[in-house]
């Protein structure tokens, strides 16, 4: 490494920004799919603010999941001696639980995952005092909360094992039945199909979903799991995007116009979310809203989706489950950006590359049958050997800037006049065959392996695949070394790097400084971040240390005698 590393850093910033300028986001356009003026519409508003908030702290252990049972039933004298039946549909890869109050789930939990906070036991994303949906019903006479009222259950399978929950109920002379689909492939797992109908109300109708107003934390380190609770949503001529519950203000409530294709609430691996039907009507708009807070960190906040009731009925589908990249895209719908890579700003460009380089990461380990850890090794190793030809070329050329330095001077000190001293030094360039932007190429090798650096900064924040997946002494690569050896090795390997580089180079001290600085400040940065990133960046600076030393060994050899 020299000191146009830095330079490439620069670089690396302004080829960001002016991607942003050439390839700007999609604008959004209005929505198309205004509210009625009238009754209908003041009663949604109305509805839509009401929404409460849980002022349950959700840092309370969940309780212990019950047994799994067919039918769980419990008398509840709140409810005027109406029976709660809990209805459990079993799958390869989730338990699914549903109330028949307000005919929604209530628990999804996740046989493959356990939990590493203290609660223990499996991935259940339902937290306790806080259900999973909520469903409200708002028609031109009244606005009602479907979540208190008691429905009744007929349940069928078919041969393929598929089941289909059926929930009835009569409120307020309007029929109201909502059917949950769950398949047993394994290819459909985590993915419920929801078809409703309504029948009754005259005029517009509108259903509004309300998401969870929070996760149950499912990693050892419970803050750092808070504080990636999002909202993430799709309108359907923008890219997706993601609000932290620690952005929205307690009390404060953002309208997001549609049409949204989905929303959906999620944590640092895991996601509940509603999708439009791929060939149906897309969802109005979404209502967000800050919670009360009971600590610095922002554990609850609310989310109202706005569904069109059309000829009667309304459809969508819920995906409750790990953020797969694979599992996630076949979903279609640009489900797979639910956690956009990058910051707004940078969306556009880190997000493709970091889908490419997850897709990469993804072949390679299915391919090669190797663990992640060994799968990044591989990839740094390869990203370096495929600049080798270009590393080769920048420094060729970086050698005869080396030999033109006495000319350029004496041409400099010779004409003081500045056009003279141009044109001087463009007759050096043009007798040596160099080029004057040579010294810019030089960058290039630095450059290049910037964008999948900082693309893997955002993979390993919320990869699932790198979830507890240990590596020599490593028990997770998706977090940080415990015994900091990795980023220390990446910090001395970058260090070696730097130095062999300035071997036989022009005396510079700046470089010299930055030569011991930039390892240090790389170690400091990298120092609690995932130690698979740290593995990455140190299998690519060990990588590249035989090229280094055969560039030095070059740039002895090109030096004058006695020079």
């Amino acid at each position: 490494m020299d000191k146009r590393f830095f330079l490439a850093l620069f670089l690396s910033l302004i080829v960001i920004a002016v991607a942003q300028l050439l390839f700007p986001a999609p604008k959004t356009t209005p929505n198309s799919r205004t509210l009625p003026a009238g009754d209908s519409s003041s009663r949604l508003k109305a509805a839509i603010g009401s929404t409460g908030v849980s002022s349950t702290s959700p840092n309370a252990n969940p309780a212990a999941t019950p047994p799994v049972t067919q039918v769980n039933r419990a008398a509840t004298q709140a409810t005027g001696q109406t029976v709660v039946e809990t209805t459990t549909v079993n799958t390869a890869k989730a338990i699914y639980r549903f109330s028949s109050i307000g005919a929604a789930p209530v628990s999804i939990l996740m046989r493959d995952y356990l939990n590493r906070s203290s609660s223990g036991g499996q991935v259940d994303l339902a937290a306790e005092g806080s259900p999973l949906l909520g469903y409200r019903l708002v028609t031109s006479r009244d606005t009602i909360d479907l979540s208190k009222v008691p429905f009744v259950l007929s349940r069928a399978k078919d041969t393929d094992g598929a089941e289909a929950l059926t929930y009835d109920a009569l409120v307020k002379n309007d029929t109201v039945s909502i059917t949950y689909a769950i398949s047993q492939d394994t290819a459909a797992s985590y993915v419920i199909g929801v078809n409703g109908r309504v029948k009754g109300p005259s005029g517009q109708a509108y259903l509004l979903v309300d998401l969870p107003r929070t996760l149950r934390p499912a990693e050892a380190d419970t803050t750092a799991d808070y504080r990636t609770l999002a909202y993430s949503f799709k309108p359907e001529r923008d890219h997706a995007r993601s609000v932290l519950f620690g952005n929205l203000e307690p009390g404060e409530r953002t309208l997001e116009p549609g049409p949204l294709s989905w929303v959906a609430v999620k944590s640092k691996y895991f996601v509940l979310g509603i999708l439009s039907p791929s060939n149906g009507t897309l969802f109005s708009e979404v209502t967000l809203g800050g919670g009360p807070r009971t600590s610095k960190v922002a554990t609850n906040a609310t989310a109202t989706v706005v569904d069109g009731i059309k000829n009667n009925s309304f459809a969508f589908e819920i995906y409750a489950g790990p953020q797969e990249s694979q599992r996630l895209a076949r979903m279609g719908r640009d489900f797979d950006h639910v956690n956009p890579y990058g910051w707004r700003f940078l969306q556009g460009v880190v997000h493709p590359i970091a889908s490419k380089v997850i897709q990469a990461l993804l072949w390679m380990h299915n391919r090669l049958n190797l663990s992640y850890g060994w799968v990044l090794v591989i990839l740094g190793v390869l990203v370096r050997f495929a600049l080798w030809p270009l590393n080769q070329s920048t420094m060729r050329s970086s050698l005869k800037m080396q030999e033109l330095q006495p000319k350029l001077a004496a041409a400099q000190k010779k004409y003081p006049d500045p056009i003279q001293q141009r044109e001087a030094i463009m007759k050096v360039y043009q007798d040596a065959g160099v080029s004057p932007f040579a010294g810019l190429t030089g960058c290039l090798p630095a450059l290049l392996p910037m964008p999948i650096l900082f693309a893997l900064f955002f993979v390993f924040q919320n990869t699932i695949e790198f979830r507890g997946v240990p590596f020599l002494w490593l028990r997770d690569i998706s977090i940080k070394d415990p015994v900091y050896i990795l980023p220390l090795l990446m910090g001395a390997s970058m260090y070696l790097l730097s130095w062999i580089g300035m071997r036989n180079a022009p005396p510079n001290p700046q470089a010299k400084m930055m030569g011991y600085m930039f390892p240090v400040m790389m170690t400091v940065v990298l120092l609690n971040m995932a130690s698979g990133l740290n593995l990455y960046y140190t299998a690519q600076n060990i990588a590249a240390l035989p090229q280094q030393w055969l560039l030095a060994r070059e740039r002895a050899k090109a030096r004058p005698k006695g020079g």
